[in-house]
């Protein structure tokens, strides 16, 4: 009795072997995929590269139809859908989501990754009337950098008709925890990219980066035959006002102009801090007539705006000069339409201030 019950006891022994090295080999295989993909990751700083590869491979290695990244947008202070598998553009453009809100906005809130087997039937479910896809099993886990949710990855429905379980749910949170330290790198390197070309206190590009963008724009109109505009601004009397109100409200100025200036060029236009409070644009496949009347619209603008308390300085206005020129099939340098710009300038200077002169 002893010696069967001794054969039996050593069989299921056995038997937990065979599933305990049969655990540990899938577990093997699934850290050594998991190192590849993380490696693949990791070797762009590409922040939608990166958000496309965590995506793809997140739905990739729980076997999933689709998924998306959410990020949290601390402006609308909402989730939003930064980038997906086999969503419609119109699921991803309607999908806004408040912490607390939702399954994904649960997980964000309270840093909890949660495993549904039947999603749309979970009472933190939230439908959206756009959405018409079919929803089975959900997995949404958070992305975490230290102490902080940036966002959620969600995987949806289990290829082949199955449900996904534990071990899927234990596998996507491993990886979402890589996939935020490759975010958070993505996300750092493109600030220092954008902290290199732009100006800190405008937000404009900076000087540097006009430089090269010229001399790129001056010989693509030169190869194709296309007109290129430039317009340069200069805020008249800038000393004065500086002296008269102090460097801080000069900032302020200067940060107003630069809004002004964006909101009021084309879309391909590219604005920047050409030093001091001199403002350069560059305008491609503009021609003189065209970027007269955009440096005329910003004229006016500047001229009509409220930089400082009227009330308190009824006659106080800050205005611009500005030059304008441009090349159209014309052997140029940059230096030279630099240079023509410059001198358009110098006459609306000249000339009484307030004023666009064209060379």
């Amino acid at each position: 009795m002893n010696q069967r019950k001794e054969k039996v006891d050593l069989e299921r022994i056995k038997e937990k072997f065979i599933i305990l090295n049969k655990d540990r080999e899938r577990l093997t295989k699934e850290l050594s995929a998991l190192r590849l993909i993380i490696s693949e990751i990791n070797s762009t700083l590409d922040l939608d590269r990166v958000l496309d590869l965590i995506i793809h491979k997140g739905i990739q290695i729980v076997k999933a139809e689709r998924g998306s990244v959410m990020l949290f947008d601390h402006e609308t202070e909402e989730l939003y859908i930064k980038s997906s598998v086999r969503l419609s553009k119109k699921t991803v453009s309607a999908v806004r989501i408040k912490p607390g809100e939702g399954i994904a906005g649960w997980v964000f809130k309270e840093d909890k990754p949660l495993l549904i087997k039947e999603g749309a039937k979970d009472p933190r479910f939230k439908s959206f009337e756009e959405i018409k896809e079919e929803l089975k099993s959900i997995i949404s886990v958070p992305l975490k950098i230290r102490d902080q949710v940036i966002g959620v990855i969600n995987v949806d429905n289990k290829r082949k008709g199955d449900f996904f379980n534990k071990d899927d749910l234990r596998l996507l949170s491993t990886f979402a925890n890589q996939a935020a330290i490759a975010i958070q790198n993505a996300q750092l390197h493109q600030e220092i990219k954008q902290l290199a070309i732009t100006d800190e206190l405008t937000g404009l590009y900076n000087f540097r980066y006009i430089k090269n963008r010229l001399e790129e724009e001056v010989k693509r109109a030169q190869r194709f035959k296309h007109p290129l505009a430039l317009i340069m601004a200069d805020i008249d009397h800038f000393k004065e006002f500086n002296d008269a109100y102090g460097h801080l409200e000069g900032n302020e100025v200067l940060q107003n102009i630069a809004g002004i200036l964006q909101l009021n060029v084309r879309e391909v236009d590219i604005v920047a801090r050409f030093g001091g409070e001199e403002f350069i644009i560059i305008l491609p496949e503009a021609n003189k007539k065209e970027a007269h009347k955009i440096a005329e619209r910003i004229r006016i603008k500047v001229e009509d705006y409220n930089f400082i308390n009227k009330k308190s300085h009824p006659n106080e206005k800050v205005t611009l000069s500005l030059g304008v020129t441009s090349c159209f099939q014309e052997s140029i340098t940059p230096q030279g339409l630099i240079y023509k710009v410059d001198q358009a300038l110098y006459q609306a200077k000249r000339k009484g201030r307030n004023r666009v002169e064209v060379i």
